[in-house]
């Protein structure tokens, strides 16, 4: 590895070593993964000159927390890219903010309180992915946002559920339906929200879940089309992922 590339594969202060094995049950030959832990107030309080980052004049004056999650983002992004592709690659933002990945990668990033990760894919065999971070919300936090997050079928079934399993089920929906948005955004160009989607399965021994599209959203994605995930955990962290392969 070149100079250049250990500068850009290197670490700033306030983050720590990435983790790069896959945390699903299920591999995808074609994917990497990458996450770090950070501290907030160390990076963005660092020099981040000699790093190979900037940050978009848009969060010039944001605060630290919204700072510092789009560097470790685009940190745990380029590690995952050096992974895939042998170059570590930092990627920018297009026209609307979402991240401009390196032509033959899609990806997907996303980051929840110190902890920032991101899956890349080659292109060639991922049409889209979708990857989202939670902390596990507790029972009496999960009954509280329920209404906000869930449909009709998902609420009985979220009300049969023991109590000890209510914040993690609803954990698992929530962020479920944030995977699924950010692997079919990029395909559709379409906004849609949580009433839109409804998990359909989830194992929780085994770390599958399924969801249905309840909204049309392009003539290839209409209602009634269902997906499978992942989920995983990394300590406090629940991660789902969704992978929409070519051959699917």
């Amino acid at each position: 590895m070149s100079g250049s590339e250990s500068a850009v594969t290197a670490l700033p202060p306030g983050c720590h070593s990435p983790l790069s094995e896959w945390p699903w049950r299920e591999a995808l030959p074609w994917a990497r993964f990458s996450a770090l832990r950070f501290d907030t107030g160390v990076l963005c309080e660092a020099d981040l000159d000699g790093w190979h980052l900037s940050l978009p004049d848009r969060l010039a004056t944001a605060a630290a927390k919204r700072r510092a999650e789009f560097l470790a983002g685009r940190l745990s992004a380029r590690h995952a890219l050096a992974e895939l592709t042998g170059s570590p690659t930092t990627p920018a933002q297009d026209a609307e903010r979402l991240p401009r990945w390196p032509a033959g990668t899609v990806g997907s990033i996303t980051h929840s309180r110190g902890l920032a990760a991101t899956v890349v894919a080659e292109r060639a065999a991922c049409l889209g992915i979708g990857l989202d971070a939670e902390v596990e919300m507790t029972a009496e936090r999960a009954r509280r946002l329920a209404p906000q997050i869930l449909v009709a079928s998902e609420r009985a079934w979220f009300d049969g559920l023991p109590g000890a399993q209510q914040g993690e089920f609803l954990t698992v929906a929530f962020s479920l339906k944030e995977s699924l948005f950010k692997a079919l955004y990029p395909l559709v160009h379409r906004r849609f929200y949580f009433p839109h989607a409804r998990v359909t399965a989830w194992d929780a021994e085994g770390g599958t879940v399924a969801i249905e599209l309840l909204e049309t959203l392009s003539p290839e994605w209409r209602a009634g089309a269902r997906l499978t995930g992942q989920v995983a955990k990394i300590g406090d962290y629940l991660l789902t992922l969704i992978a929409i392969s070519r051959e699917s």
